[in-house]
């Protein structure tokens, strides 16, 4: 019989849940669990013993999560903030009570409703990290792509979707090691479908973001965001309908400037209409897709908007997505009028492929997943390549030269 080297203590009245992350260790050789039939705020000096026995604490969140926080509090200054913690709670626990927790010192908050897979994930996560607690900051550097549509129907929220799944270069046995990671935000507090895409529940954080008027740490940055796919994870609209202005200008500045710490890229799905709060984020942008139809109509809002978004950072660059059109071999003479008015070319170009869009959004699923061989898909794929390629340089030029002194 194997030693054990890693030992889990789950604090739950919920037999269910010490159930399920024994059935999880079994899969982590040489770590052995133990069961506390109790609340976490119930038992006092037995939870401190306990942080102190065990490499990592589990417990169920109870009725008040206010004593909760206050118990992990107690482990944490009795620890010497050295207690590895995570929590199970309600799917609709608050967010004011998650970041209550998270402050207190819980790595991580999981939905009592956690698959396996997940919670092995969450495990392994904890039991091999050894120094700051859950949200501490990264060193990114992230790249922000912000997706405008001029007219509805553009296909932006497919773009968005599929652009932000392609960027993280999936390798390896069945495409599960991410080369990057890659943070999706559906910004469209009305209309916002990104998690109707990808088969996600909506998210009340941008509502609770908007109606509360608190401005987001590093915390609300970790903790709002829902892994998709490896690599990829999605801030998704909230099923609530909320004005567009509920969002202050401070509160999209500072998440922004948090994923960009967490992830190598930033995929917005911008709202149609225009708010206060767009220009911190086309400030910290640093490409920004006009996806457009090529008919006349379809062209002038893009000239349009792309006026605004000039306007509100004049260092942003932009580039045209011609949708539902494949690229000509020879421009006609609407393409070309086209391009004089928006005073730049079309880079982009993303061929009408229904079915294969149908396919991918029926399933709730990527395009790489329901048709990775469509037109479409490849399209995609290519231009994904193209902006790791402009972020990549953009990190080489950044280094420091190290040559030789002449």
């Amino acid at each position: 019989m194997q030693a054990e080297t890693q030992s889990i203590v789950v604090i739950s009245k919920d037999p269910a849940i010490s159930t399920l992350v024994a059935s999880v260790a079994q899969f982590c050789p040489g770590t052995g669990v133990h069961k506390c039939a109790a609340a976490l705020s119930d038992i006092n000096g037995t939870a401190l013993q306990l942080a102190s026995g065990n490499d990592l604490v589990i417990f169920r969140v109870g009725g008040s999560a206010e004593q909760d926080a206050a118990a992990v509090r107690g482990i944490m200054q009795h620890t010497g903030n050295a207690a590895r913690i995570l929590a199970l709670a309600d799917a609709a626990l608050p967010f004011a009570e998650l970041r209550r927790l998270t402050d207190a010192g819980v790595r991580e908050v999981l939905p009592d409703t956690v698959s396996a897979d997940e919670l092995s994930a969450a495990i392994r996560k904890c039991l091999s990290q050894d120094g700051l607690p859950a949200g501490a900051s990264g060193s990114r550097d992230g790249m922000v792509i912000p997706v405008a549509q001029s007219c509805g129907g553009a296909g932006a929220t497919t773009l968005a979707v599929n652009l932000a799944d392609c960027l993280t270069q999936r390798r390896g046995f069945r495409q599960q090691q991410p080369e990057f990671r890659t943070a999706l935000l559906d910004l469209d507090l009305q209309f916002g479908a990104v998690g109707s895409f990808l088969d996600l529940p909506p998210n009340r954080c941008l509502y609770e973001l908007a109606s509360k008027g608190i401005v987001p740490d590093h915390v609300f940055a970790k903790q709002s965001l829902t892994e998709a796919a490896p690599g990829l994870w999605v801030l998704a609209a909230p099923a609530e309908i909320a004005p567009l202005h509920a969002l202050k200008p401070e509160q999209l500045q500072a998440l922004i400037a948090h994923l960009r710490l967490q992830f190598d890229f930033v995929v917005i799905d911008l709202p149609r209409a225009l708010a206060e709060w767009l220009s911190p984020v086309l400030e910290a942008s640093e490409r920004l897709l006009m996806v457009t139809a090529s008919s006349v109509p379809a062209i002038c809002q893009a000239r349009r908007l792309l006026d605004f978004y000039g306007e509100a950072s004049p260092a942003l660059q932009s580039d045209i997505v011609i949708s539902r059109e494949r690229k000509p071999l020879i421009a006609p003479s609407h393409h070309r009028e086209a391009a004089r008015l928006l005073q730049k070319p079309f880079r982009y170009w993303l061929p009408n492929d229904a079915s294969a869009a149908a396919a991918a959004s029926d399933h709730g699923v990527p395009l790489s997943a329901a048709a990775g061989r469509s037109g479409l898909a490849k399209a995609v794929r290519r231009m994904a390549l193209d902006l790791i390629g402009t972020r990549n340089a953009r990190a080489g030029a950044e280094q420091p030269s190290h040559g030789k002194a002449v």
